[in-house]
């Protein structure tokens, strides 16, 4: 009877979240363009998937501990440090304001010390940005930081850099291009090709990348990536009662009946699974229903997501279909498991791998093609909507790098201009000769291209009104320092 229900792979739900992003930005002989002349080494990583820019001799390291993936390059001595950290937001929705004072409590409690120098926040309600300015003891010297915080629905992200306060300034230009560079990115899906393979009863048929390992006999298969990563499973498991004085064969599960959210366990510790925990789960009562009509028995069936930890050591998410047949008049029972599972960490890359190598699956039993057809659009429905999810996030987190950008772009020119404002300078084209620069100091003005100054009034910096020295005739349009380095090639 078990024969005739060798059948059913179910939808595969939930992700983890990789983070990925947007491409490099700008280069320019491998690296960003940029004034600085500090080399900077290109580093790209497929696990977890990000671009940085990293100085000679700079560590670079990351995590992604509690849902946050976390991007960090520090210096050889470790003082001076840029670091990103990407949240999914779409649970705790924080805005940037609460980001802001989550992020702060938890700096308190690692330096007790700690002194806001700063906070500001953006005036849209909820906040869209927010940033705050810190001072702390560390290693016997104080250093300070500075804090960007972005929380919007789907990403909450926190920017900063620290540095000992005696070489900030030194460190500071170096630390806000490795910061502005350091990016997620989306890799692509695994697309490997596939080999059919066949168990030499000749009950079933799977195709499979060549490296994955394939066990097959008498309608059941498991199959697997090499150290346990991914694979596809599709077997039966029976279920007796305490016996006493019998030998039981190898792989029977002793204990009473049990739900399938509830069986797992014993079943998945079969395997040599460890840490085993039901993540959510659905009965199915539509498959439930044709058991008995079919083999004579009633039967509980359910769609669950799980987790655990592999023989190897993997962390694995996937989704499941179990099916338990009641027990008979002498308590024997068995269950049906079948589904296919990935790697935590990298689940949403795997997932189109995962439903080719389902829906090539072909077992010699008309009742479970039907199951399996069944799941398999399960499979195909949540996998569209994990990776529409995926890529919304992806989304986001490019979107909230632009943001970043365009806030840095504007804070820089404001900065800029308060800067030419307290040296006494300020920049003019004119446009008469073809865009001809002169600079204003407390003292006159100079011609940036020949070195002629205009010293005393009215061409010094309080007086001087943009009238072009060599031409009156024209009233010349003033910029800031940034705005000058702009036009500069």
């Amino acid at each position: 009877m078990a024969d005739a229900l060798r059948a059913c792979l179910v939808w595969l739900s939930g992700c983890a979240i990789a983070p990925s992003a947007s491409a490099a930005p700008p280069a320019q002989n491998g690296r960003p363009a940029s004034a600085l002349n500090t080399p900077l080494k290109r580093v790209v990583s497929d696990n977890p998937p990000f671009v940085a820019y990293v100085p000679e001799g700079w560590a670079l390291g990351h995590s992604s501990a509690g849902g946050t993936l976390s991007l960090r390059v520090s210096s050889p001595d470790g003082l001076s440090v840029a670091q990103t950290d990407f949240t999914d937001n779409r649970k705790a929705r924080q805005d940037s304001e609460q980001l802001m004072a989550r992020q702060l409590r938890e700096l308190k409690l690692r330096h007790p010390d700690l002194q806001v120098r700063r906070a500001a926040v953006c005036k849209d309600r909820p906040a869209s940005c927010a940033e705050a300015s810190v001072s702390f003891e560390h290693r016997g010297t104080t250093a300070l930081g500075r804090f960007f915080f972005h929380g919007d629905g789907q990403i909450a992200t926190v920017r900063s850099y620290v540095a000992p306060a005696a070489r900030l300034a030194q460190d500071r230009p170096l630390l806000l291009e490795v910061l502005t560079n350091l990016r997620v990115r989306e890799l692509k899906p695994l697309a490997p090709p596939l080999v059919r393979r066949q168990a030499a009863d000749g009950s079933l048929q799977l195709d499979l990348p060549a490296d994955w390992s394939f066990l097959a006999q008498r309608g059941t298969v498991l199959a697997g990536a090499p150290q346990g990563g991914s694979g596809f499973v599709f077997t039966v498991f029976s279920v007796m009662p305490q016996g006493h004085g019998v030998a039981l064969p190898p792989g029977v599960i002793v204990g009473p009946y049990e739900p399938p959210q509830s069986i797992v366990h014993d079943i998945f510790a079969k395997f040599g699974n460890r840490q085993t925990r039901v993540l959510a789960w659905q009965p199915d009562a539509q498959t439930a229903a044709q058991c008995l009509p079919q083999i004579g028995r009633r039967c509980d069936a359910a769609d669950l997501q799980l987790s655990w930890v592999s023989p190897e050591g993997r962390a694995c998410l996937g989704g499941f279909k179990v099916l338990n047949a009641q027990p008979n008049l002498a308590g024997q029972w068995f269950s049906i498991v079948a589904g296919v599972w990935g790697p935590a960490e990298d689940l949403a890359r795997h997932l189109p791998l995962l439903q080719r190598v389902a829906a090539s699956f072909s077992i010699n039993d008309a009742y479970a093609k039907r199951y399996i057809e069944q799941g398999l659009a399960h499979l195909r429905q949540m996998e569209a909507r994990t990776r529409q999810a995926v890529q919304d996030l992806y989304g986001a987190i490019e979107q909230n790098q632009r943001d970043y950008e365009g806030r840095a772009a504007r804070k820089e020119a404001s900065d800029a201009k308060w800067d030419d404002y307290a040296r006494g300078n300020s920049y003019w084209v004119s446009d008469l000769e073809g865009g001809k620069v002169y600079q204003t100091d407390p003292w006159g003005t100079r011609d940036t291209a020949s070195g002629t100054r205009y010293d005393g009034p009215p061409y010094d910096y309080i007086h001087f009104e943009g009238q072009n020295p060599a031409h009156p005739s024209e009233h010349m349009r003033e910029i800031s320092s940034h705005e000058l380095k702009q036009l500069q090639p």
